[in-house]
């Protein structure tokens, strides 16, 4: 009678042969078959090297003519995605350039905080373009309010707008007065970015209120003014977020201009309307309550497509 033995792969015998004793244990899948190299950008196994750059071969897509390297990392960038991903979810979670550096590093993956710096400015930009775009589905009751942060080592006037149904932050603002003008900023980007008036905007007691919120909606909006944590409806929620939102800006005390401060606090909107799920929101995030489709869950996602 025939024995009936088993094909045996050749990949493994040669591996068995230049491991004999130490690798014979490995099992079969330890080894799979090696993929093909495809591009990146339109899919295509028809490639060629391209040279190398800074130790990484770099390859040429005959059939769309781009670049690319074979790994998951930006183009003509060494870190792998995920780790940029995550290093801006941290940074708009609250850590500083240093701790994050720290954290790469002990990965394997180090770099200086100045490109810690670049990789925030650079992906902010590119987030801001995209998803001040999209427009969300929110109700017809705001709530406004404005809070002191310091920045460069003077106190500076965080100003927002956020829908009391979805938690979705409209508009923000940061000025070095409290003036009706401000109010007008915050409130006429609030009406752009919903593409609709609200039937209320509740506010605190802050005099400039009034005559801003008449000036962007007319008589279509009732303004209603709270006056303590007393009143029957209170700003608590937006009170919540201003928490949030300070243990967030405690890193943006080293910028020097309003510009910057405002640019990364655009992002941290972003971060807070798209990528943050929210405990009151069953763990979804605002965007997703407020009925946004769109294809990035988190900052890697967005960082994996960018062309």
């Amino acid at each position: 009678m025939t024995e009936n033995k088993p094909s045996v792969n050749p990949k493994l015998v040669e591996l068995f042969e230049k491991y004999p004793l130490k690798e014979a244990h490995l099992e079969e899948t330890h080894y799979p078959e090696i993929e093909p190299i495809s591009c990146k950008w339109c899919g295509s196994t028809d490639i060629q090297k391209y040279g190398a750059r800074k130790g990484v071969q770099e390859y040429l897509c005959n059939k769309c003519g781009r670049k690319f390297i074979d790994k998951d990392a930006p183009f003509k960038k060494q870190t792998p995605i995920e780790l940029i991903g995550a290093s801006l979810s941290q940074y708009y979670d609250g850590l500083s350039f240093t701790e994050i550096t720290r954290q790469l590093n002990e990965r394997g993956n180090p770099v200086n905080e100045s490109t810690v710096y670049r990789w925030i400015i650079n992906y902010t930009v590119k987030a801001l373009d995209y998803f001040d775009t999209l427009h969300p589905h929110v109700s017809t009751t705001w709530i406004c309010d404005e809070t002191v942060l310091k920045i460069a080592g003077h106190n500076v006037w965080f100003w927002d707008v956020i829908d009391e149904e979805t938690r979705y932050l409209l508009a923000s603002h940061l000025s070095d007065t409290r003036a009706i003008h401000d109010v007008m900023t915050v409130m006429n980007r609030a009406k752009n970015k919903a593409g609709k008036l609200p039937h209320f905007i509740l506010s605190d007691a802050l005099g400039v209120y009034p005559d801003g919120i008449e000036r962007i909606f007319g008589a279509d909006t009732h303004h209603i003014q709270m006056r303590g944590i007393s009143s029957e409806i209170n700003t608590n929620l937006i009170e919540r977020f201003h928490g949030t939102l300070k243990d967030r800006t405690k890193t943006l005390r080293g910028f020097k201009t309003l510009d910057t401060a405002e640019l990364i606090l655009s992002g941290f909107l972003v971060h807070y309307n798209y990528f943050r799920p929210h405990m009151s929101l069953a763990n979804s995030t605002p965007a997703e309550v407020a009925g946004i489709k769109q294809p990035y869950k988190t900052w890697a996602d967005f960082v994996r497509e960018d062309k």
